[in-house]
């Protein structure tokens, strides 16, 4: 019986902390990402000081941050956090709730399928938030994330410095070796694989979504195999 408790403690551990990082915007790392002002190219001088505005410019113009296409790997959610500055506060005219953001999770189309307003209630330089959506209803093949400031002017505007996409909840997909089952014999196919280079016995190696397979994707087999 304490066997049984031990390895189902295991299993679910396994699950409640798996997650993959979908996209990430900083300093050194911006390529595929769209800043959707003219004449401003994304770089390590525009990010660092501060010119990563997002605010209504009139005219129908919203300065935005787009995401690459991320690939919906068919995590249950997705988490974006957000370090930002509000590079104005100290004037008289601005208005934290004009530079507060909308978050979005866009189709390959750019047609909004799920939306976040994050308000900010209080006046501070440096902001750091996070905002989550629940994919489970989410079937779309991957999406974009888009931060945007709709109601913000050129007082009231918030500078984004850094963005980590994350995925929670990702499924496992343990059966390496595709037969329909998950034995011992996908745990033999990862061996093989990391031991001798050998993947004609891999199908979907990447068990737990890092991008890699590793002994990690080893670990993850043998906990689903645990599990059951």
């Amino acid at each position: 019986m304490k066997r049984s408790i031990i390895v189902l403690v295991s299993f679910f551990a396994f699950f409640a902390t798996h997650a993959v990082e979908l996209a990430l915007f900083d300093q050194n790392h911006y390529d595929g990402w769209t800043y959707t002002r003219d004449n401003m190219i994304l770089n390590t001088d525009d990010i660092s000081h501060n010119r990563i505005v997002l605010y209504h410019f009139g005219s129908g113009v919203d300065y935005t941050l787009i995401s690459p296409l991320i690939e919906n790997v068919g995590c249950d959610t997705v988490k974006v956090d957000i370090t930002a500055y509000s590079t104005t506060y100290s004037s008289s005219a601005y208005n934290s709730i004009k530079g507060s953001p909308t978050i979005e999770i866009l189709d390959a189309d750019g047609n909004v399928v799920k939306s976040e307003y994050h308000l900010f209630t209080n006046v501070t330089f440096e902001r750091k938030f996070e905002v989550s959506f629940e994919m489970e209803d989410v079937t779309i093949p991957n999406y974009r994330v888009r931060i945007a400031c709709w109601n913000a002017d050129k007082n009231s505007v918030l500078a984004i410095r850094k963005v980590v996409v994350d995925g929670v909840g990702l499924p496992v997909n343990a059966d390496v070796n595709g037969d329909g089952n998950i034995t011992a014999a996908d745990v033999t196919a990862l061996y093989d694989y990391l031991l001798n280079s050998d993947s004609t016995g891999i199908v979907s190696g990447d068990v737990n979504h890092d991008g890699t397979i590793t002994s990690a994707d080893v670990t993850a087999v043998y906990s689903v195999l645990l599990g059951e």
